[in-house]
């Protein structure tokens, strides 16, 4: 618990205006942050389906949000985009799903969409161990792709609105084309329509920058930075109902090296202390040189940093990717070094940690 005090001084015995000022003391003096508010993710997710011509409905369960898949909308320029994907894998059986949704003249001020972006797919194989073979079974849902998509002929309509506690919800009707193992359509012409619901967090919101020479005052003060070098792509989370505010520095200088990854890596054990979990020459065989990936991810205080380093990282520029939505904080070799920073994390760090080596 915290507890504050507050002094009021002020000159006594002196005749004429009295001049007060107040200061305060936190005796929490460790620097720490609470988590934003808690998402209520029994009120995320949503399902649907799209309705054959012959009556036929094909269930469209698209991927959980939870504290244990996380998840939502991103909004940077003129777009927003969803990115939700799940996977399971027992050794005999593996299942996953995704779903994809795309809207770029998006706008606060607009809610009805036609010709939108949408795609979800999900997929299952299990092993048949005595003909030592996988069997896969699919279901695919996409928005038109050919054919004629006009404002006069709309494939699909989409209704976007925001709730009141911050998440957004997508409504979606119109032309769909769908394609099974039973259902071959790989062209991409409507063959069904869709009725879709989906309530969705809202996971990053802020703007991407290009070449940024200095740490700002907006990245979290903890956020580690190389003096002297240029972030060539940045991307600051300023909203968003899962971490209270974050950034993601690509450093794409084909000259840093292993040292500089170093150099960031003692930053970040400096803020939040040693790594939750860890893989660079620290973990070597004595005497060994390190020409692998490197990373490095902290965690304290619902603070989080990722540091990494991948030496084979070449990007040509001037026009270097710049890091997108809230997918791109899954990235660890995307760059020659990247550094990410959030606070305020409001779930389980561990869904942060990619083991994408």
């Amino acid at each position: 618990m915290k507890n504050k005090y507050f002094w009021l001084l002020g000159a006594m015995l002196v005749a004429g205006t009295f001049t007060f000022t107040s200061c305060s003391d936190d005796d929490d003096d460790n620097g720490a942050t609470g988590p934003v508010e808690p998402v209520n993710f029994d009120e995320m997710g949503g399902e649907g389906f799209a309705t054959l011509a012959n009556g036929t409905k094909i269930s469209i369960p698209v991927p959980d949000v939870d504290s244990d898949h996380i998840g939502g909308v991103s909004i940077y320029g003129n777009e927003l985009s969803v990115s939700i994907s799940e996977y399971e894998y027992d050794g005999e059986k593996s299942s996953s799903s995704n779903c994809y949704i795309s809207i770029p003249e998006y706008t606060a001020s607009k809610t009805v969409y036609e010709n939108v972006d949408f795609s979800f797919y999900e997929s299952e194989e299990t092993y048949d161990r005595a003909a030592q073979t996988w069997n896969s079974i699919y279901t695919s849902v996409s928005s038109i792709n050919n054919g004629t998509r006009s404002a006069d002929n709309p494939k699909n309509r989409v209704t976007v609105q925001r709730q009141s506690d911050g998440s957004y919800k997508f409504v979606f009707e119109g032309d769909i084309s769908v394609s099974t193992n039973d259902i071959q359509n790989q062209g991409g012409t409507a063959n069904a329509t869709i009725s879709l619901e989906i309530t969705l967090p809202l996971a990053a919101s802020g703007e991407t920058l290009a070449n940024v020479s200095s740490k700002q005052s907006t990245f979290p003060s903890f956020t580690p930075w190389l003096d002297g070098k240029k972030a060539e792509g940045v991307m600051k989370i300023t909203n968003s109902q899962l971490v209270k505010s974050g950034v993601l520095l690509w450093y794409y200088d084909t000259s840093l090296g292993y040292s500089d990854y170093e150099n960031l890596k003692a930053q970040a054990v400096k803020a939040l202390g040693d790594p939750v979990n860890c893989y660079d020459a620290s973990k070597a065989d004595a005497g060994q040189e390190w020409t692998d990936i490197a990373c490095s991810y902290f965690y304290k205080d619902h603070k989080f940093i990722m540091v990494s380093y991948c030496p084979w990282r070449y990007e040509e520029g001037p026009d270097y990717q710049l890091p997108y939505g809230w997918d791109a904080i899954r990235e660890n070799h995307a760059a020659r070094i990247q550094v990410h920073a959030f606070e305020g994390v409001g779930f389980d760090y561990e869904n942060l940690i990619n083991a994408h080596w």
